[in-house]
């Protein structure tokens, strides 16, 4: 099994997003899920879901990964709702399932985001590293393509060699 865990938060299998993980990771060891095929409701403070709620059979999937790598094409200037929707459910694991929660501690967490702006909304990142610090992950940083800009294969080379750079730690 690979260390790494890419979870892909756009609602198109085939879409930008994936074009761009291909592209970042292309021989680099990862799992990968897409949120789009794997159904939780969004979080209830009454903590009920129907059967076919699949949130802590996903959930399981994390623990077993050193590095998570989230994924996201920007909507509306933030995550998407899938992304959001994850990270509401991590509250189940901050009152619930408390021991999933402290299995995070200590792994690594990185962001790759794709738009349609030159640059990243002001904010974009927070969610992310709040989150990470809060659950005490270590968040490291995050790489953005802007899907009106081609990248060369060099500046491929070096934005590759800049994300993987945790790996060498």
């Amino acid at each position: 099994m690979s260390d790494i865990l890419v979870i892909n938060g756009s609602a198109r299998l085939n879409g930008d997003t994936q074009k761009y993980l291909s592209k970042l990771f292309e021989g680099i060891d990862h799992t990968q899920i897409n949120l789009i095929e794997n159904y939780f409701l969004p979080y209830n403070y009454d903590n009920k879901y129907p059967e076919e709620d699949r949130f802590e059979i996903f959930g399981k999937e994390i623990l077993y990964h050193k590095h998570l790598i989230f994924a996201t094409p920007v909507y509306w200037y933030s995550m998407s709702g899938r992304m959001k929707n994850l990270f509401d459910r991590l509250t189940d694991w901050v009152t619930l399932n408390q021991e999933a929660g402290r299995n995070l501690k200590g792994k690594i967490m990185k962001l790759m985001a794709v738009g349609t702006d030159g640059d990243l909304p002001d904010g974009f990142t927070t969610p992310f590293y709040m989150t990470a610090n809060y659950l005490e992950l270590n968040f490291k940083g995050h790489v953005y393509f802007d899907v009106n800009k081609k990248i060369t294969e060099d500046e491929l080379i070096e934005i590759r060699k800049s994300f993987f750079s945790f790996m060498a730690e």
